[in-house]
């Protein structure tokens, strides 16, 4: 009984998507007329009929779907009218799939490790202990149809870590400078000392698509800096001690160039600034490179 049902209501939604390029009776405001449509599917289970249409002969970008669920002998119809303009996917990571959508909303992470490349000698910054994470919390993408190409704009935030192990660290001076400096007193035994930037970033990427499976995305990141600090852990005789020290004379404004490469097994991203992270007239020079896995 089912069955015959779903068969009824497909053909007469069908049949009202389909009619003729003839000249159109007045319907009521239930009826859908649909002349010339581009591409019409129609999936069927057995208790969920789905109908969609893609074009018609006065608007190309139009798009149709209809999704009819019995129960108990009776249906339920959910309606989707145009949904092919925007599509909001915020969980992190969610899969593209082969099927066009021109604007979306999508959330991604990235989480990896990052160095100071032309760093004075003594500062010792390794990527094995220096971290960034960064979190886009909401980027608009945009993929004209019938293209492998994706513009994308979006805002989020940005945390990084430079980490020093040996026996240098970080120190901010009594003129609020900062420098590398050597651990003072006997029986100190280092643990860390690092300089974290805080940023509100805006990245502004070109995405490529080669394959289902298979893209490329690059681009500019703007980063707004707002807040820095200073941390060194060590003991001395056994004793924990821990200094402390906020704004530590960051660049507020900087520029970071990002890759993408995504592929069946995972997607990676790589960062570069050519933008000196702290000021160089109260710090060391060093510019900031990070390499992680982007979801």
């Amino acid at each position: 009984m089912k069955t015959k049902m779903t068969i009824l209501l497909a053909l007469a939604t069908c049949t009202t998507a389909f009619a003729s390029n003839g000249s159109t009776p007045e319907a009521d405001n239930d009826t859908l007329i649909v002349n010339n449509p581009s591409k019409v599917t129609v999936i069927t289970g057995d208790s969920l009929q789905t109908i969609r249409i893609e074009g018609r002969h006065d608007d190309p970008d139009f798009r149709y779907e209809n999704t009819l669920q019995l129960v108990d002998s009776n249906y339920v119809s959910n309606l989707m009218l145009n949904g092919d303009n925007w599509e909001f996917s915020l969980p992190i990571g969610k899969k593209r799939t082969d099927e066009w959508v021109e604007n979306e909303v999508t959330m991604h992470l990235g989480v990896g490790g990052c160095t100071a490349l032309g760093a004075p000698e003594e500062m010792d910054v390794s990527m094995n202990h220096s971290f960034e994470i960064f979190w886009t919390i909401a980027q608009w993408d945009y993929t004209p149809k019938n293209s492998r190409s994706t513009w994308s704009v979006g805002f989020g935030i940005g945390w990084r870590n430079y980490r020093m192990n040996g026996n240098m660290r970080f120190q901010k001076t009594a003129d609020n400078n900062v420098i590398v400096s050597p651990y003072a007193g006997e029986n100190v035994v280092p643990k860390f000392s690092r300089v974290k930037v805080f940023s509100l970033q805006m990245p502004l990427l070109y995405r490529y698509k080669f394959s289902k499976d298979f893209a490329f995305s690059v681009g500019p990141v703007l980063n707004l800096n707002t807040h820095s600090s200073l941390k060194t852990r060590y003991k001395i005789d056994g004793q924990k001690y821990k200094d402390k020290a906020n704004d530590a004379r960051v660049n507020p404004v900087s520029v970071d160039f990002m890759g993408i490469i995504d592929t069946p097994v995972i997607e990676l991203y790589l960062k570069y600034s050519p933008c000196n992270v702290l000021k160089t007239d109260y710090a060391p020079k060093f510019q900031s490179l990070s390499v992680g896995i982007y979801i």
